[in-house]
């Protein structure tokens, strides 16, 4: 569907970045960070959506998080194409230490004072025994610095997690960490940037529009 109003790499590197799908409920509102988590119905009805919105893409590989949220939503891509997931552990979203897996809620209470700091700085701040985004973001780039060389003239499709999705984006993009919550996109969505060797454009952010 989107390669009707997109012309074909030549010379620059395209990447379809996609957010995971939307999480199950018992998921959600808890510090998943580099964890597991199941996804909801809506979530596994959005990867069926993938497959339509990049119908007759051509790619030359999928890259993924090892997290299961993102490496099997990374399997509708894939197949179609006679493709496997790539996973590489610098995809993983940013470690959350001692907050992993616990909900927010109950982190707000315990030990409200982190919390906070945390959010008021964010992307600066790690969580206990974690990691801030801003070194998880770094991870992701230290994997496009190595793979974008041998880009040029292909699309790759990447599945990330939300916070490393925009920061790796608005790296990208020339923008300061704290502005990727303006390039956020929702759950299941997709973005499509192509990056050139002194700079990257936004292509397309948010598939969903194109329904």
């Amino acid at each position: 569907m989107i390669r009707a109003v997109l012309s074909e790499p030549t010379d620059f590197r395209r990447l379809y970045l996609f957010r995971h799908p939307e999480l199950d409920a018992s998921c959600q509102g808890r510090a998943i960070g580099a964890g597991a988590a199941t996804l909801s119905r809506r979530g596994r009805a959005q990867v069926l959506e993938w497959a339509q919105w990049i119908d007759g893409v051509e790619l030359e590989a999928v890259h993924c998080s090892p997290q299961p949220q993102c490496s099997e939503s990374a399997i509708a891509i894939a197949e179609p194409r006679g493709l496997e997931p790539i996973l590489d552990a610098r995809l993983f979203d940013q470690k959350m230490g001692e907050w992993e897996g616990k909900a927010w809620e109950e982190l707000a209470k315990t030990q409200g004072d982190a919390v906070r700091a945390f959010f008021t700085d964010f992307g600066e701040v790690r969580a206990p025994a974690g990691e801030s985004l801003g070194e998880a973001v770094e991870r992701v780039l230290s994997w496009w610095v190595e793979i974008a060389p041998q880009s040029i003239g292909v699309a790759r499709a990447v599945v990330l997690p939300g916070s490393v999705l925009s920061g790796f984006a608005a790296a990208l993009l020339g923008l300061r960490l704290s502005r990727g919550v303006s390039v956020s996109l929702p759950h299941g969505s997709m973005g499509v940037l192509d990056v050139y060797d002194n700079g990257a454009r936004l292509q397309a952010w948010n598939a969903s529009a194109f329904q």
